[in-house]
């Protein structure tokens, strides 16, 4: 337990489902837990009581900042730690801990990350990290109905210091999303925090990645080439990486695939490190079904694997994207061009990583 003192904060609705595994995964780490209760009809806040947690009850305004906010008000502690409901620490270090608490208590206007693990739409795992840990000061605050960023007397966070916290996010897979209609409770709270927002590229990139989640690619399109737009004139750039990467995805189902090259050179111009985006050509490649473009695809995955996972710390990224995905569409390619002792051999090291895909092809090609 970190003795500088730590508060669990969580705003819940209906989530009887996981509060047990949040709340139990964090206790290790923290002295007081705090739950704000916005609605729920099933057993979420007698589960919540029964750990130990101190709940409130508020009612649900389509304000998840407000809400946050609210959260923090009720804890007592000297640092607040924020999770979900759907989230569970899966790795973390009480003395690393401890010393993240001194350093940003320190350091006024800077806050602890945590890297979250979500299983995507697809079923890959990408990684995160995202801003959760910080004092219990009235200077930090959150702002924005939804996707709330936390800020420092009104101003982005300047210092995000590592806690060396993991946890999954199981709320964001396609059977959670679907069984809770989010894609639409999302997409209605950040279109009306668009015409409010004083700053709307983050905003605005948020509801491009929404459509493009629900497969409306035109709209998808539309919000991120405004959001890219925007970043590219700013001095932060802080989710500009993630735009150009989803907006490269996106031209491959609008087949603009004059387009997604151009995205692509932007792209590894301004983060030649981000592996992600070189996967993301390398697919774009498989599926323009050009023949003068198919001679480039063993380059891009081999690039892949050379340069191994991107940083989650500065990326957003999914697992495999530099090892065992990349080794699998290698393999694909040599099979598919009769190179078959190549493909053998990328299954093999794509299989190595469990990769089911890998494993299931390669014993088809060996028998």
């Amino acid at each position: 337990m970190v003795t500088a003192g730590l508060s669990l904060c969580m705003i819940v609705k209906n989530e009887s489902e996981f509060i047990e595994q949040a709340v139990l995964s964090a206790k290790p780490f923290v002295q007081e837990i705090v739950v704000v209760d916005t609605g729920s009809t099933d057993q979420t806040p007698v589960l919540a009581e029964n750990l130990g947690a101190k709940v409130f009850k508020k009612e649900w305004n389509d304000n998840f900042s407000e809400m946050r906010n609210y959260s923090i008000e009720m804890a007592t502690q000297r640092f607040i730690l924020v999770m979900d409901a759907d989230e569970m620490i899966i790795e973390g270090n009480t003395e690393a801990l401890q010393r993240l608490c001194e350093k940003i208590e320190g350091n006024p206007g800077s806050a602890g990350t945590i890297t979250i693990l979500n299983e995507t739409m697809s079923g890959d795992t990408s990684s995160t990290t995202i801003v959760r840990i910080f004092p219990r000061d009235e200077r930090y605050r959150y702002t924005g109905k939804i996707h709330e960023q936390l800020t420092f007397l009104g101003k982005p966070i300047q210092l995000a210091v590592d806690s060396q916290i993991k946890v999954n996010h199981l709320g964001y897979s396609a059977l959670q999303m679907t069984k809770k209609n989010k894609y639409e409770r999302n997409l209605a709270l950040l279109l009306s925090e668009l015409s409010e927002h004083p700053d709307p590229s983050y905003i605005q990139f948020q509801i491009g990645r929404t459509f493009y989640v629900m497969k409306d690619y035109v709209q998808a399109e539309h919000f991120l080439n405004k959001c890219i737009e925007t970043e590219l004139q700013s001095s932060r750039r802080n989710f500009l990486s993630s735009a150009l990467l989803t907006m490269g995805y996106c031209c491959i189902p609008l087949q603009k695939f004059n387009a997604l090259s151009e995205y692509y050179k932007l792209a590894i111009d301004l983060y030649p490190d981000y592996t992600d985006l070189y996967f993301m050509y390398g697919v774009g490649l498989i599926e323009s079904r050009n023949i003068h473009a198919f001679k480039e695809i063993p380059d891009v995955f081999k690039k892949c694997t050379e340069m191994g996972e991107a940083s989650s710390i500065k990326y957003e990224t999914v697992k495999g994207v530099g090892s065992f995905k990349a080794h699998y569409n290698l393999a694909l390619f040599y099979e598919l061009t009769g190179q078959l002792k190549k493909a053998v051999h990328h299954y093999q090291l794509s299989s190595r990583d469990g990769y089911t895909q890998a494993k299931e092809r390669l014993r088809r090609l060996l028998h």
